[in-house]
């Protein structure tokens, strides 16, 4: 299925901050929330209450966080919603939201990591979703990060956005934007939510793996018979770090160097100080030979 704009952020209109994955630090979120504020100076952001539940390393029970975020992903009014955090918690919303009315309402739904969960199933049904910062991230993004999604809230969306990498095998090709955190996605296969990979430009990050970690959850996407789909990856970091520990880029280059597809690494996205936006759902293009990963094709 096509995936179709949602409805974008435009300057006036209020923000929201949803948590559906893990729980919140109080202080962390308020120093998203004040960064947020500078890079959206003419829209309210709304952090209910909710925000900060808390059950063991949850943010509050799977059925309260499921029925706070179907609220504001069906408020029209609402410019964007962004998540607060990754973490844990989205997989268990999965069978108590009805994501293909979501899927309808055209939100703006913002996040990344955990938060793969809820943002290629809502793309599979025809919504283009934002792999994009958690609030609670915002205050360590770098100028073009922060460009990318100040632009986005004041309603100047800069896709068509090419994004330089290190190129690892030739080619290129085009299609759907799918993918995100390398563990969630694998977190979905043999579930109804896994999206469907053919023809897909794949993203992949992650953070806190080690690399036979990586190796392994490669393999289990190859094994599955998923990875041989894709028309080529595109990988950004893989740690939190300025520069990701050696060893792991190793570990994925091994496996993905044998794809005879076209694979970019080191792209600026994941959990550092690089998160850049990337609309899921949207077409891509990718240059194994370049480097250049070019997001938002159609979304011009």
């Amino acid at each position: 299925m096509r995936a179709n704009p949602p409805r974008w952020p435009a300057p006036g209109r209020p923000l929201a901050v949803a948590a559906p994955a893990g729980r919140v630090a109080p202080e962390a979120l308020e120093n998203g929330l004040a960064a947020l504020a500078e890079l959206a100076p003419l829209s309210r952001v709304d952090c209910p209450d909710e925000v900060l539940a808390a059950q063991d390393y949850l943010a509050g029970p799977d059925v309260e966080r499921a029925a706070h975020l179907s609220t504001l992903l069906s408020d029209p009014e609402l410019g964007a919603v962004l998540a607060a955090r990754g973490g844990f918690g989205c997989l268990r919303l999965l069978p108590l939201l009805g994501l293909a009315a979501l899927a309808q309402t055209g939100a703006c739904l913002i996040g990344f990591s955990d938060l793969t969960a809820l943002l290629n199933p809502l793309a599979a049904l025809g919504l283009v979703t934002v792999h994009g910062p958690v609030v609670t991230q915002l205050p360590r993004l770098d100028q073009a990060s922060r460009a990318d999604l100040a632009a986005l809230l004041a309603g100047r969306r800069s896709w068509p956005a090419a994004l330089s990498g290190q190129a690892l095998a030739p080619g290129q090709a085009a299609g759907p934007l799918l993918g995100g955190n390398l563990t969630t996605l694998c977190s979905l296969l043999g579930t109804p939510w896994f999206p469907n990979l053919g023809g897909a430009v794949l993203i992949l990050e992650d953070t806190g793996e080690a690399p036979y970690r990586l190796d392994r959850m490669l393999t289990q996407l190859e094994l599955a018979g998923v990875l041989g789909l894709v028309a080529g990856v595109a990988v950004g970091r893989l740690s939190d770090q300025e520069s990701d520990p050696p060893g792991l880029a190793q570990a994925l280059a091994r496996r993905l160097a044998g794809l005879n597809k076209p694979v970019v690494m080191n792209l600026p996205f994941g959990h550092g100080a690089a998160n850049r936006l990337l609309p899921l759902g949207a077409t891509a293009e990718i240059s194994g030979s370049t480097g250049v990963l070019t997001v938002g094709l159609d979304l011009a």
